[in-house]
């Protein structure tokens, strides 16, 4: 196991087996191409050997920090031993960093695939600091390779190798879900399209409630929509899309999210500049709960559902059969906002720009629509949200925001 620095060179030998050992070392200038030269020999004596696990494979020759890691931007590692060691098979490694940098990293283990693998790692990239959240879902000896490029650059560098032991692994139904990108929680991919001051700046989100409401600030010409996503979905009543809902004001964006069973769950964050046409991905968060909540959907969104448009109440999709429930919502630029089901009922605008009335809801199995008309000339009524009335006690309300 060899660890370089920029003046000095480790190298721990475990051999084996008992008996003699030849140690040779090659080196040759850094940065050369040349081939390595001959520079001495050890022989060593193993009188006892260490029946220990193998090391995992190192194909870049050397653990730890890179000898020139100052020269790749990264000025200090959170870690400074060679064997970084996770009781609770749980790690969060940071790298601070002299300039804004991309990472990629890679967890090899003997029994983890690499599916797997990916499933272990939640990356986040910020201007000045490089963080890797890491779970071991296997007890013993992992490597976990760094591998950074500037914002600009073409090729990644393998930066870093930490030799990770493992003493208690983490559940495999804990581990993070599949399809995190690079860019988790608020950094440099979010503060590029102008959101500022996240409510959660990290990006693992853990609620016993399960449900959370992730806000950032933004400029007035930006759009954000979001996506939910789990591996393993048990209920599939509705679909997990019907548990995100968006909200734009004026200089703010909401993601309510509430959750329908336990687990491990992907948010992931898409934009727009008015100057483009398609959304770009942003950054994901991770949101894990295990208390077992079975939260109802919220109503189901159309496209006219834009910046501007509040849900105050009701704060579910589902409503409870014949009974009478109280709408309040905003639409900018709506001229006559109604509620169609059982009936139609005209709502009335209020002072401060909220349209709300109360609506019975009917029979089970009836759609109740929530429509606007935006032109005095134009007679048709435009759907925005769509709800669910259903039997039973009350749907209790989801996140507000």
């Amino acid at each position: 196991m060899m660890t370089v620095s920029k003046n000095n060179m480790t190298i721990k030998v475990t051999p084996p087996t008992e008996g003699l050992f030849d140690l040779m070392i090659f080196a040759r200038h850094t940065g050369s191409q040349d081939p390595y030269n001959w520079v001495c020999s050890y022989q060593i004596q193993c009188l006892e050997p260490h029946n220990g696990e193998k090391l995992p494979e190192n194909p870049f020759n050397f653990w730890g920090l890179h000898q020139k890691v100052r020269d790749f931007g990264i000025k200090e590692s959170s870690h400074k031993g060679e064997l970084l060691v996770a009781p609770q098979g749980t790690l969060l490694l940071t790298l601070q960093t002299s300039r804004p940098l991309l990472a990629m990293y890679e967890l090899v283990n003997k029994d983890l695939d690499a599916a797997l693998s990916k499933k272990c790692l939640a990356a986040q990239t910020e201007e000045e600091k490089l963080s890797c959240h890491v779970l071991c879902p296997f007890q013993g000896y992992y490597r976990l390779s760094v591998f950074v490029k500037d914002l600009g650059g073409t090729t990644f560098r393998n930066t870093a190798n930490f030799l990770i032991r493992c003493l208690r692994p983490v559940n495999h139904n804990e581990l993070f879900p599949s399809g995190l990108s690079m860019h988790c929680g608020s950094g440099i991919s979010s503060s590029s399209l102008g959101l500022s001051n996240p409510s959660h700046s990290a990006p693992i989100i853990t609620t016993k409630l399960g449900k959370c409401n992730i806000t950032f600030h933004m400029p007035a010409d930006v759009e954000v929509t979001a996506s939910l996503g789990k591996d393993n979905v048990i209920s599939t009543r509705y679909p997990l899309e019907r548990y995100i809902l968006v909200t734009h004001l004026r200089t703010k964006v909401s993601v309510c999210v509430v959750l329908p069973e336990s687990g491990t769950y992907k948010v992931g964050l898409f934009g727009r500049s008015k100057d483009h046409k398609d959304f770009v991905h942003i950054c994901d968060y991770v949101i894990r709960c295990f208390s077992d909540p079975s939260w109802p959907p919220f109503p189901r969104v159309y496209s006219l559902w834009r910046r501007g448009c509040v849900l105050l109440e009701p704060r579910t999709g589902m409503l409870q059969e014949q009974s009478w429930v109280r709408f309040r919502v905003k639409v900018p630029k709506a001229c006559q906002v109604v509620v169609l089901g059982q009936e139609k009922t005209v709502l009335q605008q209020t002072p401060n720009a909220v349209w709300e009335g109360d609506v019975f809801t009917g029979a089970v199995g009836t759609q109740v629509k929530l429509a606007a008309k935006f032109s005095q000339h134009c007679s048709s009524l435009e759907v925005i949200l769509a709800f669910e009335v259903e039997g039973g006690s009350p749907a209790p309300l989801g996140c507000s925001g």
